[in-house]
């Protein structure tokens, strides 16, 4: 078998029988492409169809340069051929950068040869060869990079050198290694080590993307978390032939996301003056002369945003000795800012406001752009975002339950309210506490207080993705758009009969009832606290008035205290 793939690698060789396929990394704050991986795999039926054996194989040949090269020159041929949007992102190993008879050079004639900017293009670096020369190694990348390359870093986590390599080498990109990612919606230990290698990419201006996405639970975790690109199974499989827009799944998955204020991004959009790409800098200088109120025009390319120019860069360039006439003639991608926040029209303005400050550099960015499906749509201002988020939290203070400090009714109607204009299918939960009159006519409001305080603790800590609202006294809401709800709902049941006990004397707990009197006055045994939970699923909830959505949660409420589990999934009633 052995023999068998060297011959059919030397095959491979001489016929440059390489296929390239593209898989998508998707900005899922702005719904748009950012790029995609190139990945290469050899004749189908072959021995060395798959890219271990491939790769392998020539690394035991001696080739691996050779075929890293070719695999190189296929890719970038077919990202070209195919017209594909965002950046390119091609795999190099270091033992083939640092071979002595890697070619120098090739790369960048091919990008000349086929029209593609090096900016466009990712040197990505894989750890499944680690690199005994870091210094070499070092020099290797800033090699590209002073050609105009971007550098990513792949599978950080997977090997004993990854954080080493990503101090020494500074790269404009690091993936996150799958393991980290499988199931991380389940295991609190990936979720933290994903948050440290985000706060690090924020501090270091370095972009983070996570790779091996294959479930909606781990992208949900995954966007709360505050990664912005995603790439796996779930958002695009490698394709020779991928889409180049993006798909209506995607967007889908997008949408789930649970605004944490009732407004989203589309509410803070303005028009923008915009320009082509290819536009002349003394073009712009005469707009911004003629309209002193002008402060930015936005680079467009088609109907994608490229950044912006300010009105302060071009004439602080223009007013240097001789800066008009050495520049006026540049594209203004020349003096283009490509490091704005691009968000989707339905990002939550909370969420905005967390992208913008998390951004590196002691200066806030004065606007961000707007999208919808990724192609551009108008402006927002930072200033006016700040002042709707700050009269968003007072309204929502004057309303809050003042025991949880949750929100009370009038949010929670306003969220079901605009829910409904969506069009936005949605689960409605709701949580109480059964036999709370008996226990707190017995131990007293204070101690009733910390029971009810406890709750809207769990419901905090667990439906963190939710919005949550205290209704009055024992009563608590719940609203998702995600069947991940009902999961979250278990949880919060098993954490509170897990903690009860501290609610008890010991001989309450000992007898497992209480003697107290009923709603009706009499004395008689009660049985100890319980939450439960009735939920309306969408089909109940989406068309539903104020007074049936009441009534529907009362007969989910009885049915779930009825419930030897506490919980009642409301089910459609059957036609005949």
């Amino acid at each position: 078998m052995a023999i068998d793939r060297i011959a059919e690698l030397r095959s491979v060789l001489d016929k440059e029988d390489i296929t390239a396929l593209f898989q998508p990394i998707i900005n899922i704050d702005s719904n748009s492409i950012h790029g995609f991986e190139a990945l290469s795999r050899g004749p189908i039926g072959s021995s060395v169809h798959s890219p271990f054996h491939l790769f392998s194989t020539a690394e035991r040949l001696g080739r691996l340069s050779e075929l890293e090269t070719l695999c190189r020159r296929v890719s970038i041929a077919q990202f070209q051929q195919r017209q594909l949007p965002g950046k390119l992102f091609i795999n190099i190993s270091p033992k083939a950068l640092l071979d002595p008879s890697h070619p120098k050079g090739q790369t960048l004639k091919l990008l000349q040869q086929f029209g593609i900017a090096p900016s466009n293009v990712v040197i990505e670096l894989s750890e499944q060869y680690p690199a005994d020369d870091i210094d070499q190694l070092k020099a290797c990348l800033d090699h590209y990079r002073n050609q105009g390359f971007l550098t990513a870093l792949d599978d950080l986590g997977a090997g004993y050198s990854g954080l080493r390599l990503w101090s020494e080498l500074s790269p404009d990109y690091v993936k996150i290694d799958r393991h980290f990612i499988h199931q991380i919606d389940k295991f609190p230990v990936k979720q933290e080590f994903v948050r440290s290698i985000i706060e690090l990419c924020q501090s270091l201006t370095c972009k983070v993307i996570a790779e091996g996405i294959e479930t909606e639970a781990e992208l949900t975790i995954l966007r709360q978390l505050g990664i912005t690109y995603c790439q796996g199974f779930l958002l695009g499989r490698p394709e020779a032939q991928p889409d180049r827009q993006l798909q209506t799944r995607y967007l889908a998955i997008r949408q789930q996301e649970q605004p944490r204020y009732n407004e989203a991004a589309e509410s803070l959009c303005h028009q923008a003056q915009t320009c082509c790409s290819d536009t002349e800098l003394k073009q712009l200088s005469e707009r911004f002369l003629s309209q002193p109120e002008l402060q930015c025009i936005v680079v467009l390319e088609q109907k994608h945003p490229l950044g912006l120019v300010y009105r302060h860069r071009l004439m602080e360039l223009f007013s240097r000795p001789y800066g008009r006439a050495l520049h006026e003639h540049q594209a203004v991608t020349e003096l283009m800012d490509k490091d704005v926040l691009m968000v989707d029209a339905a990002t939550p303005l909370s969420r905005v406001s967390q992208k913008l400050t998390a951004k590196p550099g002691t200066e806030i960015a004065q606007e961000f752009i707007i999208l919808r499906q990724g192609d551009f749509i108008g402006l927002g201002h930072t200033r006016e975002l700040l002042q709707r988020i700050t009269e968003h939290r007072i309204q929502t203070a004057r309303h809050a339950n003042p025991l949880t400090e949750l929100p009370g009714n009038v949010p929670i109607q306003e969220e079901l309210q605009r829910l409904r204009k969506l069009r936005q299918h949605f689960y409605l939960a709701y949580f109480d506490l059964c036999h709370f009159k008996p226990y707190n006519d017995i131990y007293g409001f204070s101690r009733g207080d910390e029971v009810i305080r406890a709750v809207a603790g769990l419901l905090r800590q667990y439906g963190k993705a939710q919005f949550i609202g205290h209704v009055g006294g024992d009563d608590f809401v719940m609203i998702g758009t995600e069947p991940q709800l009902l999961g979250v709902c278990q949880q919060i049941l098993a954490e509170f009969e897990q903690g009860k006990r501290q609610f008890f004397s010991d001989e309450h707990w000992q007898r497992q009832h209480l003697f107290a009197q009923d709603r009706q006055g009499q004395e008689c045994l009660q049985p100890l606290l319980r939450l439960s939970v009735g939920i309306l699923p969408p089909p109940l909830s989406l068309d539903a008035s104020e007074h049936e959505l009441s009534r529907l949660c009362a007969l989910a409420k009885k049915q779930a205290k009825h419930s030897t589990q506490g919980l009642c999934l409301l089910e459609m009633p059957k036609t005949a």
